[in-house]
């Protein structure tokens, strides 16, 4: 009678431990990643309009499924510096650039320095924190 007890404690410790883990490892994969690639904002600013900004540039990829899109597009454009900083492309209708960005969910963020370089993304909605933290992982390059 003890041992089955101790038996259904250590389960429910083990379990707690892969849960936790399970946690760890998808809140490290939220955080925003700094990236090279090798195509620049001029490729969206080809078939999407892209204000000229002076600074960093955020796209969205959202989708008009997309419960987070909204919330996720308020967050970078209350931490942006400039309004138009931040644009948004639906990807049902720009399939194309979402596939030559490797974007697999919504909403996805790419954030662009001035030069028009990828430097960073974050797959999600991000809190205003991880928003302004991948900011500054481009402001440091």
């Amino acid at each position: 009678m003890m041992t089955d007890l101790w038996i259904r404690l250590a389960a429910v410790v083990a379990l707690l431990g892969v849960a936790t883990l399970g946690w760890l490892v998808l809140q490290h994969r939220r955080r925003p990643r700094p990236v090279e690639h090798g195509s620049g904002l001029e490729v969206i600013a080809a078939r999407v309009p892209v204000p000229a900004a002076d600074g960093q540039v955020v796209v969205q990829f959202s989708g008009t499924h997309c419960s987070a899109c909204g919330p996720s597009a308020r967050v970078w454009r209350s931490v942006t510096s400039a309004p138009d900083a931040f644009v948004e492309v639906d990807v049902t209708e720009h399939l194309e650039l979402a596939t030559a960005f490797g974007v697999l969910s919504t909403p996805t963020s790419l954030v662009f320095d001035s030069a028009g370089r990828l430097r960073a993304r974050v797959g999600g909605a991000p809190s205003p924190t991880r928003a302004r933290e991948a900011l500054s992982l481009v402001a440091v390059r």
